[in-house]
């Protein structure tokens, strides 16, 4: 894994996972808020980049050999307790199920771009949001998730990559 993956250079992952998403989340606070959050979008997407280095870069490459669902339970156990959630809440359960389907989702996008920047935009997606989600905010994610999606699938086909079949 590195910061550019399967991409011919870093800047491919970076203008699509860093910076679409920075100018669309910035452009829908700016013109409901009337600011730009600049300091937002860069702590937002750096600590989702060094969370990625761990839970991506290193663990996931470590569990490989586990069956799929092995692997993808233990990566959101671990990252369900570093969010310091030990509690058996309604709230809590509902928090482990989006870090399970989000390490299922982080995890596919790893294995399909092999990209630190792609699995850290895709995680910092959801950092973004941390005031809840509202109507505008489910359409940003929405959007973006289909034009990632569709730029892997493009990509890959274009260039017949593949990171790690497993």
């Amino acid at each position: 894994m590195s910061l550019k993956g399967i991409y011919k250079n870093a800047l491919v992952p970076f203008a699509v996972y860093w910076i679409l998403p920075a100018v669309l989340i910035a452009s829908v606070y700016y013109f409901t808020i009337g600011k730009f959050p600049i300091l937002l979008m860069f702590t937002v997407l750096a600590y989702g980049l060094l969370e990625e280095i761990g839970w991506r870069g290193f663990l996931q490459e470590q569990l490989k050999s586990l069956p799929k669902f092995t692997s993808i339970l233990i990566i959101a156990v671990l990252w369900f307790a570093w969010h310091l959630n030990f509690e058996i809440t309604p709230s809590n359960m509902i928090f482990f199920g989006i870090i399970f389907f989000g390490s299922w989702g982080i995890g596919k996008v790893y294995t399909s771009t092999g990209s630190l920047l792609a699995v850290a935009g895709v995680h910092s997606l959801n950092n973004f949001f941390r005031n809840g989600l509202h109507e505008t905010e489910l359409t940003l994610i929405v959007i973006l998730l289909v034009i990632w999606v569709g730029f892997i699938i493009l990509y890959n086909r274009k260039y017949k990559t593949v990171v790690n079949p497993a």
